[in-house]
């Protein structure tokens, strides 16, 4: 384990064990997301270039999601060339995660769920403080989620969302 993962592992309290997100094999309503750069763009649309990846967030203010971040951005070049999709969900509004994108660039979309409804969906709003929970999908081309884990995330997790998306999801293709 590197040991930025460890640092994480110790010290960010972000997993509330009460909170139970949609399980695996569930299918997923077709979700409008409303990206940073005010397009909007339904789930379907994204699927049908592969797999999406949905990772919820606290926020950019929150030092561990920061850290994920960086980890998620260095991961996301070679997922690109896997034909897999990341896009970090958030309950900022769109003007927050514009400007800090435009200090911290990333090589994956964003998306700002300020209403809530999203998180909420997914099973991941930590209430009352009103922002989600760490938590990732992986969500196939018919909108079923093949895999689902909450809090920290290690190199271990993303070799896990490789190996399902080669099994599960491009093996199915085959």
């Amino acid at each position: 384990m590197k040991l930025k993962d460890w640092f994480m592992m110790q010290f960010d309290g972000s997993v509330d064990l009460s909170i139970q997100p949609l399980p695996l094999d569930y299918k997923v309503q077709d979700w409008e997301l409303i990206l940073s750069s005010n397009q909007k763009i339904k789930i379907s649309e994204i699927i049908s270039r592969g797999p999406l990846i949905l990772v919820f967030i606290r926020g950019t203010w929150c030092p561990f999601c920061q850290i994920h971040l960086k980890n998620l951005s260095e991961w996301a070049t070679s997922l690109n060339e896997k034909e897999g999709n990341v896009i970090v969900v958030s309950t900022e509004p769109i003007h927050v995660l514009k400007s800090w994108l435009n200090l911290n660039p990333m090589n994956f979309l964003f998306a700002s769920d300020s209403t809530l409804e999203l998180c909420q969906y997914f099973g991941v709003r930590i209430q009352p403080n009103d922002f989600a929970q760490a938590a990732t999908f992986l969500i196939d081309s018919d909108l079923t989620i093949r895999l689902a884990y909450k809090g920290k995330r290690t190199q271990k997790n993303f070799d896990e969302v490789e190996t399902v998306m080669k099994q599960q999801i491009f093996g199915s293709k085959g």
